[in-house]
């Protein structure tokens, strides 16, 4: 079972849309140096989805050799299509990931529930690494209940883990119906109102780009350092409101500017066309940050 602060590892780009595999190991390391439990590669901040196959495990393989078994690295290797899925996911057991991350089946998202779970089924079979359910009905368009996640646990021994990122349920929910071996993570950056009740830690991509205030609010937490908590929790919720305001607003490089700011180099991000921000939104980004002690 994994705990803690999870990252979403980002997967920079090229102005020419090609990935830029220089500025991925300098995020690793970013992340290392924050002392973050774990990496959680090519979900929808790793753009899993606009990668193809091939490009998809070079990912993976980079990750996991900068990572240099510092820190557990989840692969997620949810397709459209069970076939591909299990490819990455033994191609994901063969270079040594610690456990792979399973959206269920998207774009034909009118799939029964009996046929998710032979889905995971499937899956297990080929790769016997653990899984971890990515639960994200905003953009795969099936949602995994607290009560079908706890079904699929019973058909599928090998889940340890899951992602709630929308979740169909509330969170306390979800760790009251899965046993004591499967770690319930939030997509969520509310980690003070949710550690005390079992959840086992964060992935959360609007706080990607400041993982030392995470990981400061997690461990205060762990600690019982309540007004420690309370400040760090102030800080998160600070980064989060500004980055989703942001986003809102002007798109998916919000989070290219927003490592720029960090002085990581990140080129293009998402894959896909965004309008660039302007001066003022980036000026305003760079004094939230400011204000919160990660910058001068």
């Amino acid at each position: 079972m994994y705990r803690g602060i999870l990252i979403p590892v980002i997967t920079p780009f090229h102005d020419d849309s090609s990935i830029d595999f220089d500025t991925l190991r300098q995020l690793v390391d970013f992340y290392f140096s924050a002392k973050v439990q774990g990496l959680f590669a090519l979900g929808s901040s790793g753009q899993g989805p606009a990668l193809s196959e091939s490009e998809r495990r070079i990912v993976a393989e980079v990750i996991i050799d900068q990572a240099k078994g510092r820190v557990p690295v989840i692969i997620h290797v949810g397709c459209a299509d069970t076939p591909t899925t299990v490819a990455l996911a033994k191609h994901a057991h063969e270079i040594g990931a610690s456990a792979i991350g399973v959206i269920p089946p998207y774009y034909y998202c009118d799939a029964p529930p009996s046929a998710v779970l032979e889905h995971y089924r499937k899956v297990a079979e080929a790769c016997p690494l653990p899984i971890y359910i990515y639960e994200n009905p905003k953009y795969c368009g099936i949602s995994i209940s607290p009560d079908f996640g706890t079904k699929l646990k019973e058909a599928v021994p090998t889940i340890r883990g899951i992602k709630v990122s929308y979740g169909d349920g509330a969170m306390e929910d979800y760790v009251k119906n899965f046993p004591d071996d499967v770690s319930v993570f939030t997509g969520n950056a509310d980690l003070f109102g949710l550690v005390p009740f079992g959840v086992s830690g964060m992935i959360n991509p609007p706080t990607s780009s400041v993982p030392e205030l995470t990981v400061e609010l997690y461990e205060a937490l762990i600690a019982k350092e309540y007004g420690n908590a309370v400040e760090a929790q102030a800080k998160v919720t600070q980064v989060t409101q500004m980055f989703i305001s942001t986003q809102k607003e002007y798109g998916r490089g919000t989070i290219a500017e927003t490592f720029k700011l960090r002085g990581l180099p990140v080129k293009r991000f998402p894959r896909w066309e965004t309008a660039p921000l302007p001066e003022e939104a980036i000026a305003a980004m760079r004094q939230v940050y400011v204000d919160v002690g990660v910058l001068n």
